[in-house]
C-alpha cells in the first residue's frame, strides 16, 4: 500500500506546476535581496566577503523556508481542490496516502530552498563577483526546506481552504520575523526562528542578539515539537473530515 502511494507521489512531481511556480518564486527572492546589496561591495576585499556569507546565507534560508511552506501547503491544497485526493482514497488507505505525501512535501521544499540558494548565490556572481559558499550553509538550508514543506503540508491539511490557507501558512512562519522586532527572546520559540537556530543560522543576521537566542539542543527540541505537534494535528484531521 505504502509503496503505491509513494509512486503516486514520486509520478506526480513530473509536471509538478506548483512546484515549478514556487521555484521560480525563491529564485526571484533571492534576487531581490541581491539588488539591495550596494554597488561598492564588488570592490570588497576576501575577508569581508567571507563575513558577508554568513548573514546573506540566513536570509536566504528564511525566505526560502516561507516559501518552501507555501509549496507544502499549496501542494495539498491544490491537489485537493482538484479532487486528486479524493479519487486516491479510493484506491489505497488514508494512512499511506498521509505518510506518502510527508516526504514528497519535505522534497519539494528542499527543492525550493536550493533554487533560492543558487539564485542568491549566481546574482551575486553576476553583480558583486560573490561571496565564499559556505557548503555547510546550503545542506543546512535543505534541510530547513524540507521541514518547512512538511509544516505547509500539515497547515494545507488542516486548513484546506486554498487562498486562507496560503495567508496562514505564511504567517505561521513569517510572523517570527515580526515578533522578533518587539520580543526577541519569545520569537525564538516559534517554528522559523527555532528552526533556523536548530540547524545553526546566525540569527544576528535577523536582528536576534546572542543573548536572546537558545542553545543547539534546545532549539532542536523546540522545531522538533512544532513539526510533531502540527503532524500530529493534522493526521488526527484527515483521517476524520472529508475531503470532497
Amino acid at each position: 500500500m505504502i509503496g503505491r502511494a509513494l509512486r503516486a507521489q514520486a509520478r506526480s512531481f513530473s509536471g509538478d506546476i506548483v512546484l515549478c511556480w514556487v521555484s521560480v518564486a525563491s529564485i526571484a527572492m533571492a534576487l531581490s535581496l541581491v539588488t539591495s546589496i550596494p554597488p561598492e561591495f564588488a570592490t570588497a576585499d576576501a575577508a569581508d566577503r567571507e563575513a558577508f556569507a554568513a548573514p546573506f546565507s540566513a536570509v536566504t534560508a528564511m525566505y526560502g523556508a516561507v516559501l518552501a511552506s507555501v509549496y507544502g501547503c499549496f501542494r495539498y491544497t491544490v491537489d485537493r481542490r482538484d479532487g486528486v485526493i479524493a479519487q486516491r482514497l479510493m484506491l489505497q488507505p488514508r494512512w499511506a496516502t498521509l505518510v506518502a505525501r510527508l516526504p514528497a512535501a519535505a522534497l519539494g521544499g528542499a527543492i525550493v530552498a536550493l533554487t533560492g540558494v543558487l539564485g542568491g548565490h549566481l546574482g551575486l556572481a553576476v553583480a558583486v563577483g560573490g561571496v565564499p559558499v559556505e557548503w555547510g550553509s546550503v545542506w543546512s538550508s535543505l534541510a530547513l526546506g524540507a521541514a518547512a514543506g512538511v509544516w505547509g503540508v500539515g497547515v494545507g491539511i488542516i486548513v484546506q481552504a486554498h487562498l486562507v490557507a496560503l495567508f496562514l501558512v505564511s504567517a505561521s512562519m513569517g510572523s517570527a520575523i515580526l515578533v522578533a522586532v518587539v520580543w526577541k527572546a519569545g520569537a525564538v520559540y516559534l517554528p522559523l526562528l527555532a528552526m533556523l537556530e536548530a540547524l545553526r543560522f546566525d540569527l544576528g543576521a535577523l536582528g536576534v542578539a546572542p543573548e536572546d537566542t537558545l542553545d543547539g539542543v534546545a532549539a532542536a527540541l523546540v522545531a522538533v515539537g512544532w513539526l510533531l505537534a502540527i503532524l500530529v494535528a493534522a493526521g488526527a484531521v484527515f483521517m476524520r473530515r472529508d475531503v470532497r
